[in-house]
């Protein structure tokens, strides 16, 4: 292959700029795909999604994929056939079809390269699908009481990501192991290990802000590059703002996200 990985990476990155600008409209926009709503963004958004399947065909033909091209071409006819702003709601607000499909391809592109452009940071969804899962894990119509321990939390949590990504992985076995971080939950697709941490007192947060601390600094992986902590916290003890600040004083990098869920005790 004459296509250097360098090139790859930067084929990747002028995708997912055109994908995040369509998606961009869609937050800005939500009523995108109505009859007689927002012309020109739509426009926009459909130029957008157009571009980025042209550029994806294009780097699978750079790639010599033949047959991932072939199948690719197909599934843009489909996009054109249904349109290309076919939306649907995800756990807390609606998302493009098709980019988010396109991502699975670029994806796994990246990944049979060892490369991935996109989660340099956190990804924006994940977290905000992580924060709305606060609301039914903790819905009486749903269970009976609130979470009482960390593996409820786990459990729960885990039954609402398995309906966004298909390759969860329970208790993803990790090619370097650390003495305290046994991750939870993996989600490959966007190479994301999470580990949820039941919180009650502040002892408990002192104790849990040594973990996390002395899991940062021992553990590289190729195969994950994000890190979330999940604080399932029984009482307002310590605020999502303070967790961060200790990660960034301490030198955490960008890729290492501590988000707290405010619940409550079953007490």
């Amino acid at each position: 292959m004459d296509f250097k990985i360098s090139n790859l990476e930067e084929s990747l990155k002028s995708i997912d700029n055109l994908l995040t600008k369509a998606n961009k409209i869609l937050d800005k926009y939500p009523s995108l795909g109505r009859p007689d709503q927002y012309d020109i963004p739509e426009m926009q958004t459909e130029y957008y999604l157009e571009s980025a399947f042209i550029q994806t065909l294009v780097l699978l033909d750079r790639l010599n994929l033949s047959r991932t091209y072939d199948k690719f071409g197909e599934f843009f006819s489909k996009a054109k056939n249904e349109g290309l702003l076919k939306t649907k709601y995800g756990v807390d607000e609606s998302y493009l079809v098709w980019s988010s499909k396109i991502y699975t391809y670029l994806i796994a592109i990246g990944n049979s390269y060892n490369i991935n452009p996109f989660s340099r940071r956190i990804s924006g969804d994940v977290i905000s699908i992580l924060r709305s899962t606060l609301y039914s894990i903790t819905d009486k119509n749903i269970f009976s009481s609130s979470p009482s321990n960390e593996n409820q939390v786990h459990e729960r949590i885990e039954a609402v990501l398995k309906c966004v990504f298909p390759d969860l992985k329970h208790k993803p076995a990790i090619t370097k192991s650390i003495k305290n971080f046994i991750p939870d939950t993996g989600l490959p697709s966007v190479r994301t290990l999470i580990e949820y941490k039941f919180v009650t007192s502040k002892d408990d947060a002192k104790r849990i802000s040594e973990e996390v601390l002395a899991d940062t600094r021992g553990y590289f992986s190729r195969d994950w590059e994000n890190f979330i902590y999940i604080i399932y916290e029984t009482s307002r003890i310590k605020q999502e703002v303070e967790w961060d600040n200790m990660l960034r004083e301490c030198g955490v990098p960008e890729n290492t996200k501590i988000i707290v869920l405010s619940g409550e005790s079953t007490d």
